[in-house]
């Protein structure tokens, strides 16, 4: 009987193996081409890549090393950034990328530069944003509960109905 349902097991986990696994092809795809829209990347080195414009809108990112990559005006929009790593405490490279949507939960952002970054609805639930420069990013709408923002600079930040991470609904950078 144990046998049998450990063979079993394998036999799953073979089918699952590749599913939980990025394709290099396409890890070579969007370091060459810079265009892979809706691509599975998770769990993907990406450091220090350069990144700059590209199409990264729905793809899922799940768990990717993204230290020290550049990512200026990247289209993340719609993308899954769930437990991604991007800069820890290097302040000098910075993401100026449309984000808006993106789930970004329990990312680690502490001390990256995401001025004027556009996060409008993303999902930053659990993230790790202390020490991030968030100078003028429109977080309009989006989801901060249970995210780390000590020492974060929000200065002109648009927090329109964001959720705090205290769980109430802003009000700062709404127009009457």
């Amino acid at each position: 009987m144990l046998k049998r349902i450990a063979s079993s097991w394998l036999f799953v986990a073979g089918f699952l193996s590749p599913a939980l696994a990025f394709d290099p092809v396409r890890v070579d795809q969007v370091k060459y081409t810079k265009q892979c829209p809706k691509c599975d990347l998770s769990e993907a080195d990406l450091f220090g890549e350069d990144l700059r414009g590209a199409n990264l809108q729905g793809a899922i990112l799940i768990g990717v090393d993204l230290e020290k990559a550049d990512l200026r005006q990247a289209n993340m929009r719609q993308a899954d950034l769930s437990l991604s790593f991007f800069w820890g405490s290097n302040r000098e490279i910075g993401l100026r990328a449309n984000a808006g949507g993106s789930i970004l939960r329990g990312a680690n952002l502490q001390g990256a530069n995401l001025e004027e970054a556009n996060l409008t609805g993303a999902d930053l639930e659990g993230a790790n944003l202390s020490e991030a420069n968030l100078v003028g990013a429109n977080l309009r709408s989006a989801n901060l509960r249970g995210a780390k923002l000590k020492n974060a600079d929000l200065r002109r930040a648009n927090l329109c109905e964001a959720i705090m991470p205290d769980g109430t609904k802003s009000k700062a950078g709404c127009r009457d």
